[in-house]
């Protein structure tokens, strides 16, 4: 498996549709996976959560409000969230499983360390990431896993998502800043809390790290192929 993980607008999308048309034009085996929390019943409950006004929210620069389930605010439902999402994931696991024992390679676009770092968020956390929980779910993650790491600072993030939503069609009713959909911009607070985790991950799986801020995508992608050769 090829892990990549990075915050939102970080390029991840484009380098792992780029990375599968390099693996099938060799004639190689390659499925595309993709796993991130909230999954099933923590998605339900997100939602339910919300809609009793049990949430925290924060706003990102354009005004928008995005709305969490105020579950950081004790232990028991910080370890609630913590094991509705380790079981909200097997299922995706297994899948990857089956995948590899079929002889794919598989280039996630996402996979444990988002769900990892998505799960910290929620209990606003940082250290959820050296709890148990969290050491149990990287075992899930095959062991020749290559990690890559794609970096951006939250401006040139934040830049990207003005420039691909601005063309697109969205519906009045407020909702909108100019022709850009108020709430397709992720909230400073979010990215910046995924940075920091992404890092210590990165760190700690000596994972290779490429800043896309700086790195145009054609760039990016050849020292990608490049480090995968010898791998």
């Amino acid at each position: 498996m090829v892990h990549f993980f990075g915050p939102d607008g970080a390029g991840k999308s484009t380098q792992v549709d780029i990375l599968v048309r390099n693996a099938k034009a060799k004639g190689i085996r390659v499925k595309k996976c993709w796993v991130r929390s909230p999954h099933t019943i923590a998605f339900i409950l997100w939602k339910v959560f919300v809609k009793i006004g049990f949430y925290r929210a924060i706003s990102n620069p354009l005004g928008a409000l995005f709305k969490f389930p105020a579950v950081d605010r004790c232990t028991a439902l910080k370890l609630l969230w913590s094991f509705v999402e380790f079981f909200g994931v097997l299922p995706i696991v297994i899948r990857t499983r089956i995948l590899l024992l079929m002889g794919y390679k598989l280039i996630a676009e996402r996979y444990i360390l988002d769900t990892i770092t998505t799960i910290a968020y929620f209990v606003n956390d940082i250290n959820f990431l050296r709890s148990r929980i969290a050491r149990l779910l990287l075992y899930f993650i095959p062991s020749n896993t290559v990690f890559i790491f794609l970096n951006s600072d939250y401006e040139t993030i934040f830049r990207r998502r003005v420039n691909s939503l601005s063309d697109k069609n969205v519906n009045s009713q407020g909702r909108a800043y100019g022709a850009i959909p108020k709430g397709g911009i992720e909230p400073r607070e979010f990215i910046e809390f995924q940075r920091k985790a992404y890092k210590t991950l990165a760190r700690a799986f000596n994972a290779l790290e490429i800043n896309t801020a700086s790195s145009s995508i054609e760039e990016t992608s050849r020292t990608i192929l490049k480090y995968l050769r010898f791998h």
